[in-house]
């Protein structure tokens, strides 16, 4: 049905729907999984390089992006575990990471672009 897989295992009313996705383990574990959740940014950005104008962005995936976001409102976030990758430093808490979420998301929809955006998070290859 899609081409966007991690986009379509992190939607809870979705066939293909994964409760190992990013927001499976957000959902059911309590857990922020920084695996998991550069997994979904990775779809996002190529749904931005596939749908340039916000416009063009199917109404279905528009709908699936703002269920995660409804799904990552939560009262209070300090109840909720880091599955960090081992390079980021304590410092880099779940505020910074919602952060880097909230810039995507408004980069996708508003047309701007992800390099003009400046994170504390960020990706970067571990080094085996």
């Amino acid at each position: 049905m899609f081409e966007f897989h991690d986009l379509q295992r992190n939607v809870t009313f979705w066939e293909g729907y994964d409760e190992n996705s990013f927001i499976g383990k957000w959902v059911d574990d309590g857990i922020w999984s920084d695996k998991e959740y550069w997994k979904l940014e990775n779809d996002l950005l190529r749904i931005k390089k596939k749908h340039p104008y916000p416009k063009d962005i199917p109404r279905e995936i528009v709908a699936g992006i703002f269920r995660i976001n409804e799904l990552l409102m939560v009262s209070n976030w300090t109840l909720f575990e880091i599955e960090s990758s081992p390079w980021l430093s304590d410092e880099v808490n779940i505020y910074d990471r919602f952060e880097r979420f909230k810039v995507m998301v408004r980069c996708l929809f508003l047309g701007e672009n992800i390099e003009n955006s400046s994170f504390y998070y960020y990706y970067k290859e571990e080094k085996i």
